[in-house]
């Protein structure tokens, strides 16, 4: 049903959300024709949508959510130029725009045709300027590819407090060892690379609900996400370790169930319904990125299990995807790991020891490392 001018809409504001009657928000026309813009990108009509925000950074050249849909204009039309420009837009007004800050780093992966220079003198300053743009270029044209930057990290140790998660035979709680692993993971990284920042969503042993996972690693602006879990199943046999991405529908019937099991605490929490007469613009714009999140996370998973499959002494049942709740909300790159299966005696044995979960720790820090030479 189409909203009428009459009824509200949510406008994000900083970290919350704040309410405007409809009636406001038209006066503002920069906002009026982003919302214009972005009917016309989801049609595929990016020729539009460029006129149209265009007109709208004249008016309201601070408005950095009317840089970044012209950035997505772009990007979709091709011109990466025109793209790159933009983002570079977006970062100026907010540093912290994880997803402009992805983009950049994802278009700059490939040289990008310098601006038409028009034929005009130019200034001392100018020719310097054009330069070192130049020099920049023939750099990159020798460079494989600059990868996707991770700087700042959220570690997820799963479930707590009155949600234990998985129980092995032996009594051994999996939100134990989730966040025994995660936070020396953490303390291993932040010897490794002072340059890193690692933030934790739970350090003690206390419910942190799902929503409030992914919130928080989107409120630290987060480069990439890891939740820690450890596996479990009514049979006993099955072993080894494997690696999650968000997807749409699962990858296997084992990936639903184990995304099941993760996703079933959610009945815990409140849900807050979208009254009737509200859209969330949030929501509309995240439906635009959430495909690249996934796709990134996809290639994270990808090569995390791979180096874990050579340190570890658990077997490798690879990759796979379902429909996370702790990771579908996530505006960066986000992984689940299932580091071996608590239900089994022996990979019960093996988390109980503090050596193991050491190597553990080493392991996803070791992987965690290398992705910051990966192409992503």
């Amino acid at each position: 049903m189409r909203l009428k001018r009459r009824d509200l809409l949510f406008i994000m504001a900083g970290a919350g959300i704040s309410f405007l009657p409809v009636s406001r928000l038209f006066a503002e026309s920069g906002f009026d024709l982003g919302l214009q813009a972005q009917e016309f990108l989801a049609k595929g009509k990016f020729d539009q949508a460029i006129s149209i925000l265009k007109k709208g950074v004249k008016i309201d050249p601070q408005n950095e959510w009317l840089w970044g849909l012209l950035g997505r204009a772009y990007f979709q039309k091709k011109d990466m130029r025109g793209a790159l420009d933009s983002f570079r837009k977006v970062l100026v007004l907010n540093p912290e725009d994880t997803y402009s800050r992805m983009m950049v780093d994802i278009i700059t992966q490939k040289p990008v045709p310098p601006k038409k220079i028009e034929k005009k003198e130019l200034t001392p300053l100018e020719k310097k300027a054009l330069q070192e743009e130049q020099e920049i270029f023939a750099r990159l044209k020798g460079e494989k590819g600059l990868g996707y930057h991770i700087r700042r990290i959220v570690l997820d140790p799963g479930h707590g407090g009155f949600d234990s998660g998985a129980v092995g035979l032996h009594k051994l709680q999996e939100k134990n060892v989730n966040l025994d692993v995660a936070k020396r993971t953490a303390a291993i990284l932040n010897q490794k690379d002072s340059q890193l920042k690692i933030f934790l969503t739970r350090t003690e042993d206390y419910f942190v609900p799902l929503s409030a996972r992914t919130t928080t690693a989107n409120q630290y602006s987060a480069d990439l996400f890891v939740s820690f879990h450890v596996n479990a199943n009514r049979n006993r046999r099955p072993r080894g370790m494997e690696t999650y991405f968000c997807s749409e529908k699962a990858s296997s019937k084992e990936a639903a169930r184990v995304a099941a099991f993760e996703n079933s605490v959610i009945k815990l929490e409140k849900n807050e319904l979208i009254k009737k007469g509200y859209v969330n613009i949030e929501e509309i714009l995240f439906r635009f990125e959430r495909k690249r999140y996934w796709q990134a996370g996809g290639k994270v998973a990808s090569y995390l299990q791979t180096v874990l499959k050579h340190e570890l002494p658990l077997k490798n049942r690879g990759i796979h995807s379902a429909n996370f709740y702790v990771l579908r909300r996530a505006k960066m790159p986000s992984i689940l790991l299932e580091l071996g299966f608590i239900s089994n005696p022996d990979e019960e044995y093996l988390l109980r020891q503090s050596d193991f979960r050491h190597k553990l720790a080493l392991s996803v820090a070791k992987g965690i490392l290398s992705l910051k030479t990966v192409k992503i």
